[in-house]
């Protein structure tokens, strides 16, 4: 349910079609084991830190390409790998400066500039940049107007839920709590919005979903967590309206997605919706009047409901299903 472990899967599986795999987690060892069992021509190593023994261990193997998996923590000692295969490729995942910068609106953080550089220079090193969304594409091109960037969006799993509108209740919000972001999202939203819309719909419960969400326990009487989520589709179907009141982030966000896969209108500021084509559109600001209408909007209103849940539904699977997702591993299988 982690949408970078996702990321990470879905890459590798998708690849391992088309060749033999190595893959190496350079911070930790068997935390994916849930994963591994589903892979097959995938072989899952132990971090080797020795340049000298890297190199011998790509020789022995005739490895010709290097995949590195870049997430906010860029892991610069991956940097020291890169010239020693044929071909590099940094899967950018989400372009960490955008971030930051949307973040450093909110509060001060040090040595934003800095990071930003250091983030870059790991791009310039790289042979070819894999881009998560259209936007994040086009905002690498600035920097690296000659380099090779392919398009690969995080997708998700597109399960039919049957699930009515008479059949759900209540809002949710679904996410990995030890990632910022996410926890800033779900305490604002308690402390600025969610008292205001119980006191005109007291009935109305609002289910923090996934991992380190028992920290909002207790937050408001109507607040409900729930941490291991099996299955996200079904988990999310019970709710009528995911809110997603992010402040900052980068990239595509597995939740929305899952989200409109599960027929569950969204409320969601833009951060929520970057990078998702078509969608941008039904953003809303966090001015508690704005989003608290909107939420009403699609929990009382039927009509709007439907015609939201079917829109969303429909842009899913057409651009990120897994279908969708072997389309874009074909196209990079080109250029490997």
């Amino acid at each position: 349910t982690n949408a970078g472990d996702w990321r990470v899967y879905s890459l590798v599986y998708g690849l391992s079609k088309y060749f033999n795999i190595f893959f190496m987690p350079l911070k930790s060892y068997g935390s994916g084991g849930k994963y591994f069992k589903n892979l097959k021509n995938v072989t899952v190593l132990q971090k080797i830190a020795d340049k000298d023994k890297f190199t011998d261990f790509i020789s022995k193997h005739k490895i010709k390409t290097l995949i590195i998996e870049k997430y906010w923590d860029i892991p610069f000692d991956a940097r020291e790998y890169m010239p020693l295969v044929k071909k590099s490729i940094v899967d950018v995942h989400e372009i960490g400066f955008k971030k930051s910068d949307a973040w450093s609106q909110i509060e001060k953080i040090g040595n934003n500039k800095l990071y930003k550089a250091k983030e870059l220079l790991f791009y310039k090193q790289a042979d070819v940049l894999i881009a998560i969304s259209g936007e994040e594409q086009k905002e690498l091109k600035k920097y690296f107007p000659d380099k090779k960037i392919i398009l690969l969006p995080t997708c998700t799993e597109v399960k039919k839920t049957n699930k009515s509108f008479l059949q759900r209740k209540d809002i949710c919000y679904f996410g990995f709590f030890g990632h910022r972001p996410n926890a800033d999202a779900v305490d604002y939203f308690i402390k600025n919005i969610f008292p205001r819309l119980t006191s005109n719909n007291p009935e109305i419960k609002f289910c923090v979903l996934g991992k380190g969400a028992s920290a909002f326990k207790g937050k408001h009487k109507n607040i409900k967590t729930k941490e291991n989520i099996k299955n996200i589709t079904e988990e999310l179907s019970k709710y009528r309206v995911f809110i997603c009141p992010l402040r900052y982030g980068a990239g595509v966000k597995k939740k929305v997605l899952d989200a409109m896969a599960s027929k569950t209108p969204l409320v969601s500021t833009k951060f929520g919706y970057e990078g998702i084509i078509g969608m941008l559109n039904q953003s809303v600001s966090l001015q508690p009047d704005e989003f608290i209408k909107k939420t009403e909007e699609l929990y009382r209103n039927k009509n709007i409901w439907n015609k939201v849940s079917v829109h969303n539904f429909k842009t899913v699977k057409k651009y990120y299903s897994m279908t969708s997702f072997e389309q874009y591993v074909k196209n990079l299988k080109k250029h490997l």
